[in-house]
């Protein structure tokens, strides 16, 4: 017997069979599409974290040949790098698997070359119980000519170790808005500039002493005899709650409740 056209089934499937089968389909499948964009917000999970750079720790530089740009403080890489996988060493570090001089240009007609240091490191990290590893190479120029004429920069190596660690950390989306050239946007850096303010106010905010038993019980007082909404009132100071407003704006917080109940009466 041939499927009916009301139980688009094989004929040994009741209509309650079939409405199970159903549900089942539909659930796997919503699974699916959960898992999937599971998966899809997982991979870009460290990039969203570290892709925006704060201001403060970036500087503009010049190289030969009119090139323009924006560098990164390597401290404040490390320290964002902290943040994400934990303290270097336990959570995340840097190998050198092999560093040697090439040679560059020549320098004078007496058969010196500027001579380049290159080392290969390898950057390792832990993130959500998993092992993560990025290979890049950093370089720094060892002995080379300037304006003033012929120099050794012995501090070549430990340049050439912040190189290759910044390069690698790059490739996992830390300070990507530098590498993807939002910065050469002024925009972007005023909002950028804006966002970040407003975090360390908000930290400094939170980090601040707040106010005491008693200032809290003669704000809360002047509150109820000024039947003042305390929901606007916390918001005008960036607060939760009374007991999370820094003791630096009790005053100010003072003045304007009597000022409202004095102009009430």
């Amino acid at each position: 017997m041939p499927p009916s056209v009301a139980n688009p089934f094989p004929f040994w499937f009741s209509m309650e069979d079939a409405h199970d089968w159903q549900q089942q389909d539909e659930y796997a499948h919503r699974r699916w599409v959960e898992e999937y964009a599971m998966t899809e917000a997982t991979k870009l999970a460290i990039w969203e974290q570290v892709e925006k750079t704060d201001p403060s720790y970036t500087k503009p530089f010049n190289r030969g040949g009119g090139f323009k740009g924006t560098a990164t403080n390597a401290t404040y890489l490390a320290k964002r790098a902290t943040e994400v996988f934990g303290p270097m060493g336990l959570g995340w570090g840097l190998d050198i698997l092999d560093e040697s001089l090439m040679e560059g240009a020549p320098l004078d007609d007496r058969g010196t070359r500027e001579l380049i240091h290159k080392v290969r490191v390898k950057l390792w990290y832990r993130y959500q119980e998993q092992r993560g590893e990025v290979v890049q190479f950093g370089q720094t120029t060892f002995v080379g000519k300037n304006r003033h004429g012929l120099f050794t920069d012995e501090e070549a190596p430990k340049k050439s170790l912040t190189d290759g660690m910044s390069k690698c950390l790059s490739l996992l989306g830390f300070s990507a808005d530098i590498h993807l050239g939002r910065y050469d946007d002024n925009k972007y850096v005023q909002e950028i500039t804006a966002e970040f303010r407003e975090k360390q106010e908000a930290e400094a905010r939170k980090a601040a002493p707040k106010v005491d038993e008693a200032q809290l019980k003669e704000l809360q007082q002047l509150l109820k005899e000024t039947q003042t909404d305390a929901k606007k009132f916390h918001r005008f100071f960036k607060v939760a709650s009374l007991k999370e407003l820094p003791e630096a704006d009790f005053d100010r917080a003072k003045r304007m409740l009597v000022k409202k109940k004095e102009t009430a009466t």
